[in-house]
């Protein structure tokens, strides 16, 4: 989308232009708002006649406030733009006034060409997200100047300006010929028709062309509406569900965009659709875990089914946010009986033959994926994670090779960083592959963590603490790991030689965990980080609760996955006994699925497992096992 869009206000009306400048960089408009970008002086006034003359759109807040400042820059910036205008062709769409209370416009005193070009009225500022749709559609030459209140319709719009009065005065006088006519034949018939009756009849040919009219727009507004709308879902797609390397910006500013849409079209099932899946993808992704955002992907999946009963996005909506593995598995089924090459189908029949145990299905639905080119990134890290599962270290490493090839992303290139460590036990060979993730995706909270704990099982707890930096948030948002930050800054300081600092960071990462768990009681990953929080903390009785209470929680096919498990809490404490009977059955043959294997490699490198070294049943459980090759995936 080329240009971007000025906002000109006077500094009392300040906070509705940031309401208004918020709701166009939602939309992924860019907007010039000097209050956050430039500063006084004469370079600043350089800047700003330097911004008149290169945006693509003007829009001047008018309200009381300017109404009662007969002198302020805002003025100087208004004659500027009314100056540009006039090298225009007459039409070209740039000056967009905004009105932010009652002020008339005809009573406004603003420049001439500002009276030209209808206002857009939005109290305070709210309300601007119609407003920012319609910018969008200006700037890619969707719409002329006249309407710059409501979204026009892509196809089938009523003309605005001139030629909609022509068309309106014309329907109207047809309307009325045919009244007029019937009137006359009646009159030939029975002649002693009053002119009484003959006046209500042409009131009523005026009615009639008066609803006609409001007919008209209200059906012009819908559809411009639904046009809108369905735009926007498209980019909130884009930017998330259809992306392979969508981060959690692209996912809020996604939501943000299917609000819009809703808001728009509230009827609109494919909206509701899209945000249900997105609902899912936050949870999948380890965005957010909360309750909410199941809650949320449940009833906006079957709103949207209840809408349109036939649409192949609201069924894949509704078995994405099923916990019934039979249920969405029966679903995903249908959604490809009825769309072949729905991708995201494709890719969940992978992860389910992935996570119930038919590995061979799992690979040849990814391979199905595969001949999307769109998608070979996603499927081939689909598949580097079934093999990766099951200790398949040759084949998943091939696999996540092929993905970063194809494209690369925080995800495939912490998916390497992670089975370097986890198959070789290669710290430095990992932090190499991490150092390529790019400076600005450096915060993202995988990149995050996954370079600490390489950094930590290297022993530097000083460069992990570097890397924590670079995340400002205090929980860290996995689907590999959730928790507070402050975990990871209290081991780097335990490893530091640094105990006060370590218990002020255990105690912070505890405060953490007790306020989520107010939200989420019940949480398997929250209550097994409280206990191996109050283990680092040295409260033995009540880590040894806490982790019986996780015991508790825990599902069955979780027991194999030693990074949720409740065995770390009891290495801190050392209590050798009870981490070693949850360590053996830790040690599965290959082929096993266990989420994320705990490799000798791992063993050997992790502080966490110190207290646990000088014991022979530990050391047996460092002896490195053979490779074993994935079974030949079946043509």
């Amino acid at each position: 989308m080329a240009g971007a869009v000025f906002l000109s206000y006077a500094s009392q009306d300040a906070d509705a232009a940031r309401e208004v400048c918020e709701a166009l960089r939602s939309a992924g408009v860019e907007a010039w708002f000097d209050q956050s970008e430039l500063r006084g002086g004469d370079a600043w006034d350089q800047s700003i006649r330097r911004q008149i003359k290169a945006c693509a759109l003007f829009v001047p807040i008018v309200s009381a406030n300017t109404q009662a400042r007969r002198e302020g820059y805002f003025r100087l910036e208004w004659k500027l733009a009314e100056d540009r205008s006039h090298l225009m062709a007459q039409g070209t769409p740039f000056i967009l006034p905004i009105c932010v209370d009652d002020t008339k416009d005809w009573e406004a005193l603003v420049p001439d060409s500002f009276t030209a070009v209808q206002w857009t009225r939005l109290p305070g500022g709210r309300g601007a997200e119609a407003f920012a749709v319609r910018v969008q559609q200006i700037l890619r030459g969707e719409g002329g100047p006249a309407a710059a209140g409501r979204p026009q319709p892509a196809t089938n719009a009523s003309p605005t300006g001139e030629a909609g009065r022509k068309r309106r005065r014309i329907r109207w006088w047809m309307v009325a010929a045919m009244i007029l006519g019937a009137i006359v034949l009646e009159r030939r018939l029975r002649p002693q028709r009053s002119p009484q009756e003959a006046a209500r009849a042409v009131s009523l040919a005026e009615s009639i062309a008066s609803a006609v009219d409001r007919s008209e727009d209200q059906r012009t507004a819908a559809a411009a509406d639904a046009s809108a709308g369905r735009q926007l879902v498209a980019r909130a797609r884009a930017m998330s569900l259809d992306k392979y390397n969508s981060t959690a910006d692209d996912f809020a500013a996604a939501e943000s965009l299917l609000k819009q849409a809703l808001a728009l079209d509230p009827n609109d099932a494919e909206a509701w659709a899209a945000s249900s899946q997105l609902n899912t993808a936050f949870n999948r992704r380890g965005f957010d875990f909360s309750p909410a955002r199941a809650e949320a992907a449940r009833s906006q999946a079957e709103r949207a089914l209840k809408l349109a009963p036939d649409s192949v996005e609201a069924l894949y909506a509704f078995a994405r946010w099923q916990r019934d593995p039979a249920v969405a598995e029966k679903t995903y089924r249908e959604v490809l009986r009825r769309a072949p090459n729905h991708a995201g189908a494709l890719g969940s029949m992978g992860s389910i033959g992935d996570y119930t145990d038919r590995l061979q299905e799992a690979l040849a639905f990814d391979e199905r994926l595969a001949l999307q080119p769109d998608n070979l990134p996603l499927a081939r890290y689909e598949e580097f994670l079934a093999y990766f599962h099951r200790s398949y270290f040759s084949e998943a490493e091939r696999c996540v090779r092929a993905s970063i090839a194809a494209m690369p992303s925080v995800n495939s290139v912490a998916g390497l960083g992670i089975l370097l460590l986890t198959s070789r036990g290669d710290p430095p060979a990992a932090l190499a592959t991490l150092a390529a993730i790019p400076a600005a995706e450096r915060g993202d909270h995988r990149a995050v963590w996954v370079t600490a704990y390489a950094h930590l099982l290297a022993r530097q707890p000083k460069e992990a603490l570097k890397d924590l930096d670079w995340l400002s948030d205090d929980y860290i948002q996995d689907n590999w790991y959730a928790g507070p930050k402050a975990y990871w800054v209290g081991r780097a300081q335990t490893q530091a030689g640094r105990p006060e600092a370590a218990r002020i960071a255990f105690e912070t990462g505890l405060a953490v965990v007790d306020e989520r768990l107010k939200a989420e009681r019940g949480s398997v990953r929250l209550h097994s980080a409280r206990g191996e929080l109050l283990a680092w903390l040295g409260r033995t009785e009540e880590a040894a609760h806490e982790a019986r209470t996780t015991a508790e929680l825990t599902p069955e096919d979780e027991e194999f996955y030693w990074f949720g498990s409740v065995v770390r809490t009891y290495a801190v404490l050392g209590r050798a006994d009870e981490a070693f009977r949850l360590l053996q059955r830790m040690q599965p043959p290959p082929g096993t699925d266990v989420g994320w294997p705990l490799t000798p490699a791992l063993l050997r490198l992790d502080p966490l497992w110190d207290k646990l070294r000088g014991d022979a049943r530990f050391r047996a459980l460092l002896a490195d096992r053979p490779p074993v090759a994935a079974p030949e995936a079946k043509k």
